[in-house]
């Protein structure tokens, strides 16, 4: 990714930049956009279930959502984070899950707001 990235949520990965110039100009902020509302949608799900008492179908569900958006995007160290607890609610592993979930919420915050600004208006190029 181009672009300054002060977590290293994208390491060393060009995906969505490529994506996105692959996109083409005009369907490229839709794109973005969409990206953004998806990982805005999974936060809104995945978050307030990974407390205790941890909502493991819930859990599932948007870790799933996760590693397709991440992994396609290029956020490999989320997409790791996103497998880890997805194998976690699967074995309904508590201590896992609460190991897990500073990390995961960090980088997906973090990507969220990275992707906002490059949302249309907020002056970041593809």
């Amino acid at each position: 990714m181009t672009g300054h990235d002060p977590t290293g949520i994208f390491g060393t990965s060009t995906a969505l930049h490529d994506i996105l110039v692959l996109a083409g100009p005009e369907t490229a902020p839709r794109l973005l956009q969409q990206i953004h509302a998806d990982l805005v949608a999974v936060a809104s799900l995945l978050l307030p279930a990974l407390p205790p008492p941890h909502d493991w179908p819930q859990i599932r569900r948007q870790t799933h959502v996760l590693i397709s958006l991440a992994g396609t995007i290029g956020a490999m160290r989320l997409h790791g984070l996103a497998i880890e607890m997805n194998t976690a609610a699967h074995d309904q592993d508590c201590s896992r899950a609460a190991a897990l979930l500073p990390p995961l919420e960090a980088d997906l915050t973090g990507l969220i707001a990275l992707v906002g600004l490059r949302l249309p208006g907020h002056g970041v190029v593809a």
